[in-house]
């Protein structure tokens, strides 16, 4: 089990890279930004999305669309392009059904369209939905393989049938968390997003397993690069063009514009700050079925991103580590069993299923981790 030099990302991560001095792309890649002219990536990035955008009066009255949920970095998104571009963006959320969507979740998505946005939202089928979340559990211990498809399709969908040319994300995961598969062909390009780990390409297969038809899946069909072109439509990375984009700082600006916060300690959910994901709380669970598969989960992402900002020592990140990637309060078990209608021994026997036999001693119910973060396996 292989650490990075500069951070505490493994190897095990997927579509991860360590160049020959054993450092991972993102740090890697952070390294060079002392270089870096942020104002002159800004007007880099103010002339490529106008030429995107310059037939847009012919089309529609927004010439961008951001995807949002209403948390942290929605909000800054939203507002910096409308101040900071002057464009006019149209919001757009796939929001979770009603027995998955959080209270804080409806009410920042409430909060943020109240700053003078317009906003679409749409919902995938309520019962189709947890019907593949249980299917995506026991495929591939991973539920979100069902609503990230649905989340991630549904914007550049919008897009093209409102003839929209530019889609806005945030942060490039090649550089900010280190899935290179969905690296394009300039810092900006976001074209291959649908080829992060959890996309997998946009493949529908086993989805079409589950419902046997194309007819229920329209939300979840990612378009086509062929349809993408042909529609003028492109996704863009605003992120290389922040010099502060980050978990902390995105967190402050939302909490001045009325972001609900989470209200669960981090040792019961591992969201240090209580400002991530908050639209939903199984999300907690999958950080713990990431944690069983791959030896890393939300408190090593965390760490990361203030060791390369040069807050913390690799040290401190280590503790992080160590005190929240397991964390998943009992209760958030119990909820996710009964939604997808299994017992808990059953969701346990998933999970070890799973879990990293070479990162963990599955003999108990529960798997006991057999590395140290930072480290590696003990002997």
């Amino acid at each position: 089990m292989r650490y990075c030099k500069k951070c505490i990302i493994p190897d095990t991560r997927p579509n991860g890279l360590f160049n020959a001095a054993g450092v991972c792309f993102p740090c890697a890649s952070r390294e060079g930004e002392g270089s870096v002219n942020f104002d002159q990536r800004y007007h880099e990035l103010v002339s490529y999305v106008s030429a995107l955008a310059r037939n847009r009066k012919r089309f529609s009255k927004w010439d961008c669309v951001i995807g949002v949920s209403g948390g942290k970095d929605s909000n800054r998104q939203a507002l910096w392009v409308r101040e900071k571009l002057g464009m006019s963006p149209l919001l757009v959320s796939v929001v979770y059904p009603q027995r998955q969507v959080t209270k804080n979740g409806v009410d920042n998505l409430s909060s943020l369209s109240g700053h003078g946005f317009d906003l679409l939202t749409v919902c995938p089928s309520p019962v189709l939905s947890r019907r593949l979340v249980k299917e995506a559990f026991f495929r591939f211990g991973n539920w979100c393989k069902a609503t990230e498809m649905a989340l991630f399709a549904g914007v550049p969908r919008v897009a093209i049938e409102k003839r929209i040319p530019i889609i806005f994300w945030g942060e490039n995961p090649g550089y900010f968390v280190g899935d290179t598969a969905v690296q394009g062909n300039s810092i900006w390009d976001g074209s291959r997003l649908v080829h992060s780990n959890t996309l997998a390409g946009g493949d529908l297969s086993w989805f079409r397993e589950v419902t046997g038809s194309d007819k229920v899946l329209n939300m979840y069909m990612f378009p086509s690069s062929e349809e993408l072109a042909q529609a003028g439509v492109h996704t863009v990375f605003l992120g290389p063009a922040w010099r502060d984009f980050s978990t902390r700082v995105n967190s402050a600006t939302a909490l001045t514009l009325g972001l609900s916060l989470r209200d669960a300690p981090p040792s019961e959910t591992g969201d240090v700050m209580g400002t991530s994901m908050l639209d939903e709380d199984w999300v907690i669970v999958n950080f713990l079925l990431k944690f069983y598969k791959f030896g890393f989960s939300r408190g090593t992402e965390y760490a990361n991103e203030l060791i390369r900002a040069g807050q913390i020592s690799r040290d401190d990140g280590i503790y992080y580590a160590e005190t929240y990637d397991e964390a998943c309060d009992q209760r958030y078990i119990e909820s996710f069993c009964a939604y997808i209608g299994v017992s808990e021994p059953i969701f346990w026997e998933v999970v070890r299923k799973f879990a990293n036999k070479d990162l963990f001693d599955c003999s108990a119910a529960r798997p006991r981790k057999l590395f140290r973060p930072g480290y590696g396996l003990l002997k």
